[in-house]
């Protein structure tokens, strides 16, 4: 009889401590992907771009989207001449895409005015599996350089100026 004890005590407390263990887990993966500040679950995508403009122009996003994904934060509608901006993307709850897309903007009001009218565009992918992707061009009158972008829940600076 107290051998049938014990082991009914300890199916019970194993199956309190397995009940505790999958809420501990369901509470440590979370839901919903990158934040805004580059972290997020293992399963989800995101991408965070900085961009600074140095340009001497002002820049309008002229076009913009996502091939896959949300956007948590919008690309800025304009950059002043100096100003800095910050956009978020990250895959969409279930998705096995990650997250891919385009941001284009336009140059105005430019120091050196034959760079008005010229575009900067930034193409960008973090795959769900693979290596991350990122493609820039200055439309020939602006350069671009990219630094990070690694991972997950990449963080990737773009500037964009008289380089």
């Amino acid at each position: 009889m107290r051998t049938l004890t014990r082991w009914a005590a300890a199916v019970v407390m194993g199956a309190v401590v397995g009940v505790l263990a999958v809420s501990a887990s369901a509470q440590a993966v979370g839901v919903g992907g990158v934040r805004g500040d580059g972290e997020g679950d293992e399963t989800s995508r995101g991408l965070q771009v900085r961009m600074h403009n140095a340009t001497g122009c002002r820049l309008t996003r002229t076009d913009y989207g996502l091939t896959s994904g949300e956007f948590v934060a919008r690309p800025p509608a304009t950059l002043s001449k100096g100003q800095d901006g910050v956009f978020v993307a990250r895959s969409r709850e279930g998705s096995l895409k990650g997250v891919a897309g385009r941001v284009e903007y336009t140059a105005d009001n430019c120091d050196a005015s034959w760079r008005d009218g010229h575009s900067v565009r930034l193409r960008f992918g973090v795959a769900y599996n693979g290596m991350n992707s990122f493609n820039t061009d200055g439309g020939g009158a602006f350069g671009t350089k990219l630094s990070g972008g690694s991972g997950n829940h990449a963080v990737l600076n773009w500037g964009v100026g008289r380089f």
